[in-house]
């Protein structure tokens, strides 16, 4: 039997299974309210935590006894997502979800996950079940196909030769959205899995690595509420959403899935894993 339980920030110590803390649970709390929410699974797993370089190690371990079939991933804050999962996915090559824990606010507390190091994962050994995976991209609209220049693989200096901060401004007022709004317009990789901008410093900041030509896309608001709640109404699932998502939302997501809202998800896109923000993905485990 595998135990999960997600939490939001404030309630992380009460955890007693496998999960991170989360931004908010939908249909089972608000984002203020402390609250665990615990959920069975009689699949086999085993639980890995700690640096990344002892995970992997451990993962080859599990890899080269049993099978693995699928896996959770979640991440403490400690950056490099995206390779630390092309480099998992050579050794355990399966299904993914799972995202970046949520830091809580009021104290600043980051690594709200199993160990408390820079990831923990939860492998699904057990094949009497089927493990299906789904990811989805809110923002349907796609403007144009970008070239991207960076000066580490997540700030980018120049969007189509143009200064980055200049031209999202441009969009942005060509579109009458806030200069301030980051979620609404943003870039997604040729495999339609996001990014979320922001400009702490004068200059443009990914939440994920970021690629040399990148889609420009934008959701409009009337498509918001209905898109999520269509994807997270599913009460057999774990849906693992954007914490950026769920600030778009003009009411409460009322649906019976186990969600919850983190900053970055791991998304299965064309078999691969891949960290991405502003996105959805989903896992449901049947028995066969």
């Amino acid at each position: 039997m595998t135990n999960l339980c997600f939490t939001t920030t404030g309630a992380w110590d009460r955890a007693t299974g496998f999960g991170c803390a989360s931004l908010g649970l939908p249909g089972v709390c608000d984002n203020n309210e402390q609250k665990a929410v615990a959920w069975q699974i009689p699949a086999q797993s085993v639980t890995l935590t700690g640096t990344y370089k002892e995970i992997l190690a451990g993962a080859k371990a599990v890899a080269e006894t049993q099978k693995v079939c699928a896996a959770i991933v979640v991440f403490g804050n400690a950056g490099g997502e995206n390779a630390f999962l092309a480099d998992f996915y050579e050794i355990a090559p399966c299904p993914m979800v799972g995202g970046g824990a949520a830091i809580d606010g009021p104290t600043g507390r980051k690594g709200l996950i199993p160990g408390g190091g820079e990831g923990a994962v939860l492998l699904f050994t057990d094949d009497r079940f089927a493990y299906e995976t789904e990811t989805r991209c809110i923002h349907n609209h796609i403007i144009k196909t970008c070239e991207i220049t960076t000066a580490d693989p997540r700030t980018i200096l120049t969007i189509d030769g143009e200064d980055a901060v200049k031209f999202l401004a441009d969009r942005k007022a060509e579109l009458g959205l806030k200069a301030e709004d980051f979620e609404h317009l943003t870039l997604s990789d040729m495999d339609d899995v996001n990014a979320h901008l922001s400009c702490p410093d004068g200059r443009i900041q990914s939440g994920r690595d970021v690629c040399k030509q990148m889609k420009l896309r934008y959701v409009e608001q009337k498509d918001v509420y209905e898109t999520m709640r269509d994807f997270y109404n599913d009460e057999e699932a774990i849906v693992f959403g954007c914490a950026g998502l769920s600030g778009l939302l003009d009411k409460p997501l009322d649906t019976k899935s186990l969600g919850l809202f983190l900053f970055g998800e791991v998304c299965t896109v064309n078999g691969r894993p891949e960290f991405g923000n502003l996105m959805l993905s989903k896992l449901k485990i049947r028995r066969k």
